[in-house]
């Protein structure tokens, strides 16, 4: 792939295509050649990256560390994506590590070389918002997936203990879905749609009055 494939992603991208040919002409001069390996880091959670990367060839992760060291892939950037470095908005540490998932090579412009491009264009800026906005809905979607394994765990573990069932057993709902959300640290909504999805999936008949305990193997299995 060449510099003519980085010009064709630049006239269709956002924020991108909102500049003139010149200008984009200009970034393409501009732009970086870089290379990374698979498994190399291209910017590290915590630490300052004000970069925007186009991915010419290849993939690249956003990846997330908890606290308790476990690392987890956020989502992936595909050949002729753009990544914008939080660092250039808000000059803070980046939130999450982005690192190659195979060889890839990027094409990249620091803080100082495109700011004062896309600058030029008002319609360009806006659209950096729009890419931002976009992302960010992105990440809570990730986000709220894990929270919702992680709720099903602990919710299935909260009944298991409550109840001791046997598998096909009947018993009286006599906890209230706030107290189920208080008891495994969520929202009361969040309760309410991992008891549907145990329901829908065979593990748990779920009525106003009663849960019914039909698979219990499956139950205890999410529950470890």
């Amino acid at each position: 792939m060449s510099k003519g494939d980085l010009r064709h992603c630049l006239t269709t991208a956002p924020v991108f295509s909102k500049l003139s040919p010149e200008d984009r002409d200009e970034l393409v001069l501009l732009a970086q050649r870089r290379q990374y390996e698979k498994g190399m880091c291209v910017c590290m959670q915590d630490t300052l990256w004000d970069d925007v990367l186009h991915v010419h060839h290849g993939r690249l992760g956003w990846s997330m560390l908890s606290p308790d060291g476990k690392r987890q892939v956020v989502f992936e950037i595909v050949p002729c994506d753009f990544v914008w470095g939080h660092s250039l908005f808000d000059h803070n540490p980046m939130p999450a590590s982005l690192e190659a998932i195979e060889p890839t090579i990027v094409y990249a412009w620091p803080r100082e070389t495109i700011i004062p491009i896309v600058s030029r264009q008002v319609e360009a800026v806006w659209d950096i918002t729009r890419v931002l906005v976009k992302t960010m809905r992105t990440v809570r979607e990730v986000v709220y997936g894990f929270a919702f394994h992680q709720v099903s765990g602990r919710l299935a573990r909260l009944l298991l203990n409550r109840y001791e069932p046997q598998n096909g057993q009947s018993v009286r709902r006599d906890i209230t879905l706030d107290e189920m959300a208080d008891g495994v640290g969520t929202t009361r909504e969040l309760v309410s749609r991992v008891l549907h999805r145990f329901d829908d999936e065979g593990m748990l008949k779920v009525s106003r009055a009663r849960f019914e305990f039909t698979n219990l193997a499956q139950l205890e299995n999410l529950a470890e």
